[in-house]
């Protein structure tokens, strides 16, 4: 579904670094450390999908002006336990003003009748665009703007959904 709303597939490493859940605001101690990690920098089990997705957008912004990109993944927590996420990104080197309601539409394809709600923003958020998306009364994930200092050029717009709770 999300490939036909032009978006590309990408996969990620299921490790981030403490230093990586640090930028975006990820408290260190709730993630699940590695005792063998396969390199360094991969210590932990990531609780979001965030970490690889700006990678993502960091490389192909060195090429593009503008592109599409998801990922569908585990997220894990303590417990343990496992959600799986779809995050999506729309980046542009222009003012990016569509892609927020862009990503409304595309998340409208996954959960229909959705409605979203203004919310405080998060760490890794733009403090003025942040929403949190509702799907049957519940919250269901979030669509924001990275903040200014996670994008040295252009804007990036994030959807993302917590995929087990649209059952």
């Amino acid at each position: 579904m999300v490939t036909a709303q032009g978006f590309t597939e990408v996969s990620n490493y299921s490790f981030i670094s403490e230093e990586d859940a640090r930028r975006f605001g990820l408290n260190v101690e709730a993630h699940i450390r590695v005792l063998n990690p396969i390199a360094a920098g991969q210590e932990l089990l990531r609780t979001s999908l965030l970490p690889g997705i700006h990678r993502n957008i960091i490389e192909n912004a060195k090429h593009f002006d503008h592109f599409r990109l998801f990922e569908v993944g585990r997220e894990i927590h303590k417990g343990p336990s496992e959600a799986t996420h779809l995050m999506a990104v729309i980046f542009s080197k222009d003012d990016g003003r569509a892609a927020l309601l862009e990503l409304k539409r595309t998340a409208g394809c996954l959960a229909p009748e959705l409605q979203i709600r203004p919310a405080e923003p998060l760490a890794w958020e733009h403090p003025a665009r942040a929403v949190t998306v509702l799907w049957n009364g519940k919250e269901i994930g979030r669509i924001a703007e990275l903040h200014p200092n996670l994008v040295e050029v252009g804007r990036a717009a994030i959807l993302d959904i917590d995929l087990e709770l649209l059952r």
